[in-house]
């Protein structure tokens, strides 16, 4: 099979190395069928709104407003010139803040017609660490204020639930979905975690979403997909559909560990992955 790569960033985002250009070719160069073009939609319409947002460095997390009119053209530049060898489509990733969908809305709206695909993620907890980016590792030290690992898990669902069951923020794939074992910080009462990320799951079946299979945790110190394996039979048994996302930040990430990671969802069972075009969910057999 062609694989298809639906989680990338670039150096708009001010954390990624490379062009947009630079991960379409990597793709061409691997014989994708498509590359997703999905970088961080920008943070800084949350400032007057949040002000504890200045506790983190948001402007290191996402590409500035004024990029994405620059972001748009360069995407619609680049799947032309290479139609004939690659399918490249338009995304953004959206991390949600509670109650801010109104100023959200205010900026997307002029680009979500343009779109394929949008990821829904969860990067940033205001819980009992106060203002916490809890996947940078410079602020490890806020783990240190809960009692248990499991306390971030909690809130980190609690986050994602309240994304998935807005009826104004808009989404069509939930991102790296146990993402606080990114540092090896593991749960520790596993039933009662679990508990909740069973609720989880049942609101994506319920909202029709979808949940990515994102490998860039095989590159991070849990050294494990994100979700892990006992989560995607958990999603096998709802039926939740399912696609490949690398997360790549650099043009050599792009399909990481994309075949091993096939053999794993072939032993639990699937056999067709999600495919997008203007926001329409179609399937391939793998």
């Amino acid at each position: 099979m062609r694989y298809e790569d639906w989680h990338t960033h670039n150096s708009l985002c001010k954390h990624a190395i490379g062009t947009i250009e630079d991960y379409i070719k990597e793709a061409v160069k691997l014989n994708l069928n498509v590359i997703g073009i999905s970088d961080h939609f920008p943070y800084e319409y949350l400032v007057s709104e949040l002000p504890t947002l200045d506790q983190i460095p948001y402007e290191e997390y996402a590409m500035p407003l004024y990029d994405l009119d620059k972001y748009m053209f360069q995407l619609e530049e680049l799947r032309e010139k290479y139609s004939d060898q690659i399918h490249v489509r338009f995304a953004f990733e959206i991390d949600y803040f509670k109650h801010q969908d109104y100023m959200l809305n205010k900026y997307l709206k002029k680009y979500i017609d343009k779109l394929d695909y949008i990821l829904g993620s969860v990067h940033v907890l205001f819980g009992k660490a106060g203002t916490f980016a809890f996947d940078d590792g410079r602020f490890l030290n806020k783990y240190r204020e809960y009692s248990v690992n499991d306390e971030i898990y909690i809130e980190f669902y609690n986050s994602l639930q309240d994304m998935i069951k807005s009826p104004t923020f808009e989404l069509d794939i939930v991102t790296h979905f146990d993402l606080p074992k990114k540092f090896d910080k593991r749960v520790e009462d596993h039933d009662t975690v679990m508990e909740k990320v069973i609720e989880t799951l049942e609101l994506v079946k319920k909202n029709d979403l979808m949940i990515e299979i994102n490998t860039s945790g095989l590159r991070k110190k849990a050294k494990e997909q994100y979700p892990s394996e006992e989560i995607i039979r958990k999603m096998y048994e709802l039926d939740i559909p399912i696609l490949l996302g690398s997360d790549a930040h650099h043009p050599k990430e792009v399909a990481y560990k994309f075949k091993e990671i096939t053999k794993l969802l072939k032993t639990i069972g699937y056999n067709q992955l999600a495919h997008y075009e203007k926001r329409k969910r179609s399937y391939i057999d793998f």
